[in-house]
């Protein structure tokens, strides 16, 4: 036996509080059983206010306590005659309160319902989420390894805009000069080129662990770092983020490390050569 349930949803917004559910009495175990035991136990309340209220057709119905004390739910349907309809909040909390119960047992069934199915039943994503999926012991202990992935990935994101290269306190013989730093072994870039040298632009040269910076080159990196930011007050923002904010943050871990006063003193050693370096380097018209 098929019945079709009409649903009410007061607080489902948009005008869509009714919608309808098929449940299936196919044996007893089956969702319907209820459905079939609840008919055969309110036979003869639904007879009652059949003949008093011919066009009420509703499900749920016992006798009142008090019969003529006023209606004032508002959250389940007008009596009729000594019958009462449905499930109000008085019936609920009498019921918790009777059986030692911490709370509702509707919420609780309702609670693991919602996260057995694992997703929203007749509420948003946002409620699912919220206050269903994130509370819940299983689902947290099942998230341990996606946040632990999350964590590591981000890990790995940070790490990949700081300064990779080492600090020196003056040129090594064989290094090869570039514009932001001196190269240790281009032969071993992490971007190759066809040809097996480094391909990389030269603002990449500091995430570059061959990189190798000395106090010759805080003066340019310095003012760079200034341009940069710069720049900022007059991009659009996703534009400067896409294009130079991993280049500033690398700039930032690398004056961490050499040191404010070292970096704010080396801007007063700025040149005419570092100033046409750093246009040209923000221009993109320096070729690696």
């Amino acid at each position: 036996m098929t019945y079709q349930v009409q649903i009410e949803k007061r607080r489902q917004g948009g005008g869509r509080w009714f919608s309808t559910e098929n449940v299936t009495d196919s044996g007893a175990d089956s969702s319907g059983r209820l459905i079939t035991q609840a008919l055969e136990a309110t036979a003869h309340g639904r007879a009652l206010v059949h003949r008093l209220a011919p066009d009420n057709n509703l499900l749920m119905v016992a006798r009142m306590h008090y019969p003529k004390r006023r209606h004032q739910g508002t959250e389940r349907p007008r009596p009729v005659g000594p019958c009462a309809f449905g499930i109000g909040n008085g019936d609920v909390q009498l019921w918790w309160t009777t059986h030692d119960l911490g709370g509702s047992p509707f919420q609780r069934a309702r609670r693991t319902t919602v996260t057995r199915e694992g997703r929203p039943l007749q509420h948003s994503q946002g409620t699912h989420q919220s206050i269903y999926v994130l509370p819940d012991e299983h689902v947290q202990r099942s998230s341990r390894s996606v946040f632990e992935a999350g964590a590591c990935e981000a890990l790995e994101q940070a790490q990949a805009v700081v300064f990779l290269g080492g600090i020196t306190d003056a040129p090594a013989p064989g290094h090869q000069q570039t514009v932001t730093s001196d190269c240790a072994d281009e032969a071993a870039s992490p971007w190759p080129d066809a040809e097996g040298g480094c391909g990389a632009d030269f603002l990449l040269c500091l995430a570059c662990p061959n990189a190798r910076v000395h106090p010759g080159h805080h003066p340019r990196l310095a003012h760079l770092h200034q341009e940069l930011h710069s720049l900022r007050s007059v991009l659009p923002g996703r534009s400067w983020n896409e294009r130079w904010s991993e280049h500033a943050l690398r700039l930032e871990d690398l004056r961490d490390k050499v040191g404010s006063a070292a970096w704010n003193a080396a801007l007063g050693r700025v040149d005419e050569k570092d100033r046409a370096l750093v246009h040209l380097l923000v221009r993109g018209e320096l070729a690696p």
